[in-house]
C-alpha cells in the first residue's frame, strides 16, 4: 500500500464507523465520507474501505455508484461485514422472513432508480410476508426485522408484518388479508424518493425537512397511479395513511367517513410500528405502553379497530401484557 496515498472509508453510519476510522488513522491518512456525500476531489487513493449495511438494497445501489468512480476502480476495495447486518444466531432458519425483506428491498430499490413497481413482485412479497408470519408468528417476525439497520426498511416491514397479524385477528378472508398486507407493503413507497439524510436523521426534523418528508405520501400515490395497475383502494392507502378521523392528519386533512376502511387499518399498524421501532438514537416504546398510546388516540383512530388490534399488540410483546 502506497504511503503517499490516503484510505477512504465510506460509511452509511459515520458515528458507528468512528472507532474504525480512528484505528486506521493511527496507521495512515484516513478520510471518512458519508454514503450520500459526493467527494470534491478525484485524487487516487491507496484503498477504499466500505462499512455499510449490505442488507439494504438502496444502500448497495448507492455504494455501487460511488465505487464506479474511476479513482475507486484503481484502488483496492475492502468491505467490513458487521454481525448486526445479518440475522442473529438462532434466527438463521427463518428464511421466509429474510426472503420477504429482500423482496421488499428489490421493490424499494426499483422505485429509487425510477423504475416501475412490478405488480408481480409486490404480489410475491405479499405472499412471502403472509407465509412468514404464519410460520414464525408476529413476535419472531419483529425480532428479525428489528435487526435491520435501515430505518425505512425496518418500519415498512414492521407495518406489513403487523398488518398480516391484524388480518388474522379481524378474521378477514384470504382476499381481504392480501389487500390489507399489500396496502401495508406499499404505504411508504414514496420514501424511496426522499433524501436518506432526512429519512435517517437522528433527531427532530426542521420545518422544511418535515415538509419534504410528508411529501412521501403523494409521491408514492402519483408514482403508482401513473402505472395504472394498482387498485384505487391501494392508492388510497398510500396517499391517506397519515390522515386521522378528527381531520388533523395529512396531506388533505380528511375526516370521518372520508377515510376508507383499509386506510384506517394500515394507519393503526403504521403508528404502532413507529412507536416500537428500534433506533440507535432512541429507546423503543414497549408494546403495552405503545398500545396504550393507541387507545389514547380515540377520535383520531377508530376505537373498535384499536381494541381488536390489542390482540396483535399482546402477541408482539415478549411474554404478553403484564
Amino acid at each position: 500500500m502506497s504511503s503517499d496515498r490516503a484510505i477512504v472509508l465510506i460509511s452509511d453510519r459515520p458515528d458507528r464507523s468512528r472507532e474504525l476510522a480512528d484505528r486506521l488513522g493511527g496507521l495512515c491518512t484516513c478520510r471518512t465520507i458519508g454514503l450520500h456525500e459526493e467527494e470534491s476531489t478525484a485524487e487516487p487513493v491507496a484503498a477504499v474501505i466500505t462499512d455499510v449495511d449490505f442488507s439494504c438494497l438502496a444502500v448497495v445501489e448507492r455504494l455501487r455508484h460511488l465505487l464506479s468512480k474511476p479513482r475507486a476502480l484503481a484502488a483496492a476495495i475492502v468491505a467490513v461485514l458487521r454481525h448486526d447486518n445479518y440475522l442473529a444466531p438462532g434466527m438463521a432458519s427463518v428464511q421466509n422472513v429474510d426472503q420477504a425483506g429482500r423482496q421488499f428491498g428489490t421493490i424499494f430499490a426499483a422505485v429509487a432508480r425510477g423504475e416501475p413497481v412490478s405488480r408481480v413482485g409486490v404480489d410475491e412479497a405479499t405472499a412471502l410476508v403472509i407465509a412468514a408470519v404464519a410460520e414464525v408468528g408476529i413476535r419472531e417476525w419483529l425480532e428479525v426485522v428489528w435487526s435491520y439497520n435501515d430505518a425505512t426498511y425496518q418500519h415498512c416491514l414492521l407495518v406489513t408484518g403487523l398488518a398480516t397479524e391484524f388480518a388474522t385477528s379481524l378474521r378477514l378472508t384470504s382476499n381481504d388479508q392480501k389487500r390489507l398486507v399489500t396496502g401495508a407493503l406499499l404505504h411508504d413507497l414514496g420514501k424511496a424518493k426522499i433524501p436518506i439524510a432526512i429519512l435517517n436523521k437522528p433527531g427532530t426534523l426542521t420545518s422544511e425537512e418535515a415538509s419534504i418528508m410528508r411529501s412521501h405520501a403523494r409521491i408514492g400515490y402519483e408514482l403508482l397511479q401513473r402505472q395504472g395497475d394498482y387498485e384505487t383502494e391501494l392508492l388510497e392507502v398510500v396517499l391517506r395513511h397519515h390522515e386521522l378521523l378528527d381531520g388533523s392528519g395529512y396531506p388533505d386533512g380528511l375526516a370521518g367517513a372520508q377515510i376508507q376502511d383499509l386506510v384506517r387499518l394500515v394507519s393503526i399498524c403504521d403508528i404502532y410500528a413507529a412507536l416500537i421501532e428500534r433506533r440507535s438514537y432512541k429507546q423503543p416504546i414497549e408494546p403495552p405502553r405503545a398500545f396504550k398510546i393507541l387507545q389514547e388516540m380515540e377520535g383520531k383512530l377508530e376505537g373498535a379497530l384499536v381494541r381488536v388490534f390489542g390482540q396483535v399488540a399482546e402477541k408482539s410483546a415478549a411474554s404478553g401484557f403484564a
